[in-house]
């Protein structure tokens, strides 16, 4: 915790110095920096916000606080150029790290369309949320972006999004459970393009929240 100068301390200051160490140390943490840490700004309850200077990214998690047994788990992402040049985002844009530094990329988009039975569930709640987060973009352009599939309606998906400089695109984005669990953990979700030198990250966390029918698994009663 504590570093050593060149000039060796007393016996009275190497004492006092020891003191105000462990007094620190019993009120905070030192942040490792390749370890998820504190979490982002919430724009709500299941929303949160990295502002930078380049690029303003958003992560949703209101769809994937129902998720229990499935083997993938949906994030609503926003990002919004506020630089200079033009991004090119694809899938491989977005890497989801857990709490021990463990790097997880998308999930494939044949493997969610046969795999994964919410994606018409995920897309109305994603519709929800933008009356959120469409209030910060509100003076960007919008570019469509459809990454994924629906089940109930047909779509092209696209494997590269073109995001201007002042423009903003949101999609539903899949990544595998990670291997810290789902549920109450720190994770990051971090967006690299070729243009920006250093990647945008949003530190969230996903709450679980109880169905009507679901168990609390503490006394064993069904939630109101």
């Amino acid at each position: 915790m504590m570093h050593r100068s060149g000039a060796r301390l007393g016996m009275p200051g190497a004492a006092a110095v020891l003191l105000a160490s462990m007094l620190a140390g019993c009120t905070t943490l030192e942040r490792n920096p390749a370890v998820v840490g504190a979490y982002s700004d919430k724009l709500s309850p299941f929303n949160y916000k990295e502002d930078g200077s380049l690029a303003m990214m958003v992560v949703g998690v209101e769809a994937a606080r129902f998720i229990r047994k499935e083997s993938y788990f949906p994030l609503f992402v926003q990002v919004a150029n506020k630089s200079k040049v033009t991004f090119q985002i694809s899938r491989e844009s977005f890497t989801l790290e857990d709490s021990l530094g463990r790097q997880y990329a998308v999930a494939p988009a044949t493997e969610v369309a046969a795999k994964y039975p919410r994606l018409d569930l995920d897309r109305r709640l994603f519709q929800q949320n933008r009356s959120i987060t469409g209030t910060y973009v509100s003076l960007y352009t919008y570019v469509a972006s459809e990454l994924y599939p629906s089940s109930s309606r047909r779509v092209l998906l696209v494997d590269q999004v073109t995001l201007p400089p002042h423009a903003y695109m949101e999609d539903v984005l899949y990544f595998p459970i990670p291997e810290t669990g789902l549920n109450g953990v720190p994770l990051r979700l971090l967006f690299k393009v070729k243009t920006l030198d250093e990647p945008i990250q949003v530190v969230f966390e996903v709450p679980k929240t109880l169905g009507i029918f679901e168990k609390d698994g503490k006394g064993g009663k069904e939630q109101p």
